[in-house]
């Protein structure tokens, strides 16, 4: 599976880029974290989003119908 980045930005997706930077502003002001404790937390929720797309495109054999 390839992932490439559309080269062209629609509005949804300027606005989708502004909220998340927005949010990522607000954790970052709110956590408290030091600079270097704070990539652990994103990380994690990087690492979550991944699995979550692979299970989406090919679930565990035990689940497929």
């Amino acid at each position: 599976m390839k992932w490439i980045a559309p080269s062209e930005k629609d509005a949804a997706t300027i606005s989708l880029e502004k909220r998340l930077w927005e949010a990522a502003d607000q954790f970052r002001a709110n956590s408290g974290l030091k600079a270097q404790e704070y990539s652990g937390p994103i990380l994690g929720l990087i690492f979550l989003r991944f699995v979550k797309v692979r299970f989406v495109i090919q679930p565990p054999a035990e689940l497929a119908l």
